[in-house]
């Protein structure tokens, strides 16, 4: 066994760093893994023409040659496929522990006991080699050498070996991420290219049309070559600075989703709806947009828009009538009701009236307010009640405690006409001569459920009457309105009237 000199040569130094940036330069210009792989080695045994280098590679735990362009054939051969192990040369040792192995003299080494006849055979006594890492601690590989002597390395050998492996990593790293880059950018251009979407690729500042896909160019007429020489701003007839601050709200993600009029080249402008998102290519910070015609969809909206507002005239003209209609049927029925001198028959028109006047409010509410088809509890039964009070030629207390509650119209038309009968009863039936009479009216949400409570302190009725159909037309009309609405009437007479209802909130399927 020789000794070597433990002195590191400043000149072979050197040397080794102007092999490293001609290797680095390979890497940085793209160059094949394989021949990046062959350069390191022959570079190494140039500068060392004593040595015989190898790159072992480490795929799924089996050794995969990397380049060994001066080893012989039926040696690289021996152990291509060999799975790594505690036992499997200094290389398979060295990737499968992920340390350095220095083997002086392989006859005598049991690292080596399965393949030194094959190495002694072919001429290689001693075998160095050193774990190859990824930038994640992985070992993906080892750089060995190899002499025709027993040799134990120098300190300058072991500054090679491990410089060399570092830089074989840099190479291997560099060409994964450049197969993947070259792999998404492959599937990136198939789905630019092929599909069936508007896609358009843009540099935000300038607004210039980096590329188009096949169905850009059918869409706006321009051929490829034309169409990648234009601006945006040609197709875009918003003024070009409202353009561009919207590219830099794209390029910053403020915002990823636009409404633009494009023009066509036949000169037919479109509505368009764009989605850009930032992406990086080459080192440079484009959009990649994709555009959807929606010009039909638009159309449409607006049309739509236009037959809801000429129906919401209709219906405000229609409501407006009704409610015409029905301040003539109420002044007919009020002035037939004073000429009656059977009284029964007087009280009977009275109470028609009294219900087409619960109507007539919930009309005109609808008619004044912003929409058909709901409004607040509170706006409507509060005026109501106060009106069915004002029929009355005595005075009462009325109290509410009513929630600004949405209902649908159907609900308010059955719980309007609901409050006019139960008032009605209330105020024909329950003042005391030497009492004042106190109405309250109070609602409230329970869940899905709404309440509503109205209550007097008059003189109640008989429990015996709890049959709605004994208490006359009006409870049995409640009845019937309650079943519209889905809901529920519970009462009680023992200290005044007292009237429950609850019905669910969301609209009930008549």
């Amino acid at each position: 066994m020789k000794l070597r000199n433990r002195n590191l040569d400043p000149e072979r130094i050197a040397d080794f760093e102007c092999f490293r940036s001609g290797i680095l330069e390979l890497i940085v210009g793209n160059s094949p893994l394989t021949e990046v792989l062959n350069e390191i080695v022959i570079g190494i045994e140039t500068l060392n023409p004593t040595m015989i280098c190898t790159v072992v590679l480490v795929e799924n735990s089996k050794i995969k040659m990397g380049a060994a362009p001066s080893l012989p054939k039926i040696y690289n051969d021996a152990i291509e496929g060999v799975t790594i192990g505690p036992e499997v040369g200094s290389c398979g040792t060295a990737a499968y522990t992920g340390k350095r192995v220095i083997v002086e003299d392989i006859s005598k080494s049991p690292l080596w006991k399965n393949f030194k006849n094959i190495a002694l055979s072919v001429g290689l006594f001693s075998c160095w080699s050193e774990p190859i890492r990824s930038h994640k601690k992985e070992v993906i590989g080892t750089f060995a050498i190899y002499h025709k002597e027993i040799l134990s390395p120098s300190e300058f050998d072991i500054f090679i070996i491990t410089e060399t492996a570092d830089l074989v990593s840099i190479a291997i790293e560099k060409s994964i991420v450049s197969e993947r880059l070259t792999e998404s950018e492959g599937r990136f251009r198939n789905f630019f290219e092929k599909n069936s979407s508007v896609m358009l690729i843009i540099e935000p500042n300038s607004g210039e049309i980096i590329n188009a896909n096949q169905a850009a160019v059918a869409y706006y007429g321009y051929p490829h070559e034309v169409l990648t020489k234009m601006k945006i701003d040609e197709i875009n007839t918003l003024p070009s600075e409202q353009v561009k601050e919207e590219r830099m709200r794209a390029l910053s993600e403020e915002r990823s989703y636009f409404s633009f009029p494009h023009k066509l080249a036949n000169g037919i402008t479109k509505q368009v709806e764009v989605y850009s998102t930032p992406i990086e290519t080459n080192n440079r910070h484009l959009l990649f947009s994709i555009v959807h015609d929606v010009t039909e969809r638009k159309t449409a909206e607006e049309k739509v828009k236009s037959l809801l507002s000429e129906k919401e005239l209709i219906l405000r003209e229609v409501h407006h009538r009704i409610k015409n209609n029905m301040t003539i049927l109420y002044n007919l029925l009020d002035l037939q009701a004073g000429s009656q001198t059977n009284v029964d028959v007087q009280n009977s028109l009275k109470d028609a009236t009294s219900r087409i006047k619960t109507m007539s409010l919930l009309y005109d509410k609808l008619y004044s307010g912003k929409g058909f088809s709901e409004s607040a509890l509170d706006e409507y039964l509060i005026p109501l009640s106060e009106q069915v009070i004002s029929l009355f030629p005595y005075p009462v207390k009325l109290n509410t405690e009513i929630t600004k509650q949405q209902l649908s119209a159907e609900q308010l038309q059955a719980i309007g006409i609901i409050t006019n009968e139960l008032l009605t009863n209330s105020l024909k039936y329950a003042r005391e001569p030497n009492k004042d009479l106190i109405i309250t009216i109070k609602t409230w949400r329970e869940g899905q459920n709404f309440q509503i409570l109205i209550s007097d302190n008059g003189k109640g009725f008989d429990p015996k009457m709890s049959n709605p159909e004994n208490l006359g037309f009006g409870l049995t009309l409640v009845t019937m309105l309650l079943q519209q609405i889905q809901g529920t009437l519970s009462f009680q007479g023992n200290k005044g009237a007292e009237y429950q209802i609850k019905f669910p909130i969301s609209k009930p399927h008549l």
